[in-house]
């Protein structure tokens, strides 16, 4: 007689992580739109997002030590650069979002000599948080989860100066993820979980600043930029509605 049930569990369990897994929460809030019709543009122009210093806070968990042991870079210089990558990724990912869409976009760099017929698109960060990438690994379900804040405004050019098309706000947090705290069993909460956190958090630290760090969160936020202005062009008239 072969036994069907045990499979059944297994699978069970399997959609269960992969449901966690995917679960990755993004939102998008709406603050201002000019309905007006518009004429199409002639190219969008996309500025790197700005941002403090103070508003990036990067991983404390046991990875990022390991990783700031060889590293002479300050923390302050650390959360510089987070934030101009994450400036640099939105920009690149926004563009090419948009070139997909039929809507020719480039990343700009100051004021043009000519504005032309175009779109800008400009934004601040509200906040990025890398999270703890010990706590993603170990505990899982969300703990230590990254989070990236921004606002989001775009622009029309007119006769008398930039006139506001858009203004809304993104919310993006990495999902939740099974940890090893869920994988191990109630033994190893037991007595063997925190050797097991310390040598499971210096295996993971690739996969997991891959997955859930900074630059993760920048692509995702930069779709959900590309989303948003993808409803307003189709709304215009500007490229067919997304099959």
């Amino acid at each position: 007689m072969v036994h069907t049930e045990p499979m059944k569990h297994v699978l069970l369990a399997g959609g269960v992580a992969a449901v966690l897994t995917a679960c990755a929460p993004t939102s998008v809030q709406e603050t201002y739109q000019l309905d007006a019709p518009l004429r199409r543009p002639a190219r969008i122009l996309v500025y790197d997002f700005t941002g403090d210093a103070s508003e990036v806070h990067l991983d404390r968990g046991i990875g990022a030590q390991i990783e700031s042991m060889t590293s002479d870079v300050t923390p302050e210089q650390q959360k510089i650069e987070a934030g101009r990558a994450a400036a640099r990724t939105i920009s690149n990912e926004l563009v090419r979002h948009l070139n997909e869409m039929g809507m020719p976009a480039q990343r700009a760099f100051g004021a043009p000599t000519h504005w032309g017929n175009s779109l800008v698109v400009e934004g601040q960060f509200v906040s990025i948080d890398e999270g703890n990438r010990t706590k993603r690994l170990v505990i899982g379900l969300g703990a230590g989860a990254s989070d990236m804040q921004t606002k989001v405004q775009v622009y029309t050019t007119a006769p008398g100066g930039l006139q506001q098309v858009q203004d809304f706000s993104t919310n993006v947090a990495s999902g939740m993820k099974p940890g090893m705290a869920e994988t191990m069993g109630v033994g190893a909460a037991a007595g063997t979980l925190g050797t097991a956190a310390a040598v499971g958090a210096g295996a993971g630290i690739g996969s997991e600043a891959w997955s859930a760090g900074v630059d993760a969160e920048a692509k995702r936020t930069a779709k959900a930029i590309a989303r948003r202005m993808q409803t307003y062009f189709v709304e215009q008239g500007w490229i067919p509605a997304p099959e």
